[in-house]
């Protein structure tokens, strides 16, 4: 297994009333999107960020892929972006971990638990009881699907897209870690950014 990764990055920060892309905000000095790049604990060949205006995120210094589709179409297209990045660039990668760009305190053993399970199909992430899709590992054969799935499907969500191959659910824990121990605690409004911010000064 060769493991590349996406950072989706494609949040405009509407919500925030933020005047720059939403995994840009700055959460204790640094952007959101850095912390989730904090928890890329193994060897990744390569990271991509899946990004709107790629010049936001120059400064990363990581290779920034945009969509290929028209029309905003959410991280289905940044993972159509990320995959073809790879078949051009990388043709030796045989899966992509996708992991949100507003998620700080994600399980820092994320890619090693969703990379250690078994079966062919895609591997999501759970937290109690609830399906997070951003947060998964996908077989590069089956992003080879998505082209189609995003021209034809009605349901153009990540979770209707696992469904086509149908996948397996990888349960976390709660996190002393966290905001109320959920390390899937995404930022998207004012009082979710003020929460982040007092947990991460304790």
């Amino acid at each position: 297994m060769r493991v590349a990764a996406v950072i989706l990055a494609g949040g405009r920060g509407s919500r925030l009333s933020a005047d720059r892309p939403k995994p840009l905000v700055e959460l204790r000095g640094r952007p959101l999107v850095a912390h989730v790049l904090d928890r890329l604990a193994l060897p990744f060949a390569p990271i991509l960020i899946s990004a709107a205006d790629p010049a936001a995120f120059a400064g990363l210094d990581l290779p920034i892929v945009s969509d290929r589709v028209p029309d905003f179409q959410g991280p289905l297209a940044g993972l159509d972006a990320a995959a073809a990045f790879l078949r051009r660039e990388e043709p030796g990668a045989t899966h992509l971990l996708s992991l949100p760009g507003d998620t700080p305190f994600l399980p820092p053993d994320i890619a090693a638990r969703l990379g250690a399970a078994g079966g062919e199909g895609p591997r999501l992430a759970s937290f109690a009881g609830r399906l997070q899709p951003v947060a998964a590992l996908w077989p590069l054969p089956a992003l080879d699907e998505l082209a189609d799935h995003l021209s034809t499907a009605s349901d153009r969500s990540l979770l209707g897209f696992a469904h086509r191959f149908g996948f397996e659910d990888i349960p976390f824990a709660p996190s002393a870690e966290a905001p109320r121990g959920d390390p899937f605690f995404n930022v998207n409004t004012p009082e979710e950014l003020a929460e982040a911010r007092a947990w991460i000064s304790r």
